[in-house]
């Protein structure tokens, strides 16, 4: 038997590449999702036989059955990646307490959570691997997405704290911060009015994300930007948050013209 691998999110475009890859490496691979079908297509592309799980990480019940499927039955778990993400564009009094909760419970405490169960059976036995899809949006907070950006930011700053606390002791801890990922979700957003700052820069692909993950197990680095150029925009951004304000208005009107392209080469349909 290889190691094992569980990816969150597990029957999506991202967490397909990415399963694909740790397959390759010889990995386990366990698909955690609420989509059975979506989960069963990604297992149909891998080389050995994959283990799904029914979860749903928008609940504190479902959050729970996972985290202690890991400790009671996945003890030998080498490799977390929290995957799952969810995003309801937006501004914040336009939006229910439902989906202000959903981003909360999906993108920071599902992680927090599984992560907790992990380093549970990592940090013993000394080695394991945590690693988390982030977003440029947990470097700079977005117009139309503050539930996201205070999920992302929290998730960031749960990584850095927690990677410190377990690195000593053979476990590490990894985040990846893609800009615009052509997903289904991205292309939620581009129909329903979110952020255009997505689209400032190229729309990379769900493999562009995997390969970023695999680069982040071979080096064990603490943050990978994907890419490293629109980091140092964010990074600043982020450092200064009142430069936004100052430059949005310019990104946007390219964000926008970005977007209208994205729009049309994938044949999608404006909606609200």
């Amino acid at each position: 038997m290889g190691k094992k691998a569980l990816v969150t999110g597990g029957g999506g475009a991202i967490a397909e590449e990415i399963a694909i890859r740790l397959d390759r490496r010889g990995y386990d691979l366990i698909l955690a999702d609420i989509n059975e079908a979506r989960m069963a297509a990604v297992a149909a592309r891998l080389s050995r036989p994959a283990l799904a799980i029914r979860a749903d990480l928008s609940t504190t019940g479902g959050i729970a059955a996972l985290a202690s499927t890991i400790e009671t039955d996945h003890s030998d778990l080498a490799l977390l990646v929290n995957n799952a993400g969810y995003v309801e564009p937006g501004d914040v009094d336009a939006l229910t307490p439902e989906q202000l909760d959903r981003h909360i419970f999906i993108n920071l405490i599902a992680p927090m959570q599984l992560s907790r169960a992990a380093a549970r059976i990592m940090r013993p036995r000394k080695s394991g691997d945590i690693l988390s899809i982030i977003s440029m949006g947990g470097i700079i907070a977005l117009k139309a997405s503050a539930a996201y950006a205070a999920s992302k930011f929290g998730l960031r700053g749960f990584q850095t704290s927690i990677r410190s606390e377990l690195i000593h002791d053979g476990v590490r801890v990894m985040g990846i911060f893609p800009s615009g990922v052509d997903t289904p979700m991205l292309r939620y957003e581009a129909v329903h009015n979110g952020s255009p700052l997505n689209f400032v820069g190229k729309v990379f692909t769900a493999a562009e994300v995997a390969d970023a993950c695999m680069k982040a197990l071979d080096t064990g680095k603490l943050e990978t930007y994907v890419p490293y150029g629109d980091s140092l925009t964010s990074r600043l951004m982020g450092a200064f948050p009142w430069l936004i304000e100052k430059v949005l208005p310019m990104f946007e009107k390219s964000g926008e013209k970005g977007r209208a392209k994205f729009i049309a080469e994938r044949g999608l349909k404006i909606e609200g």
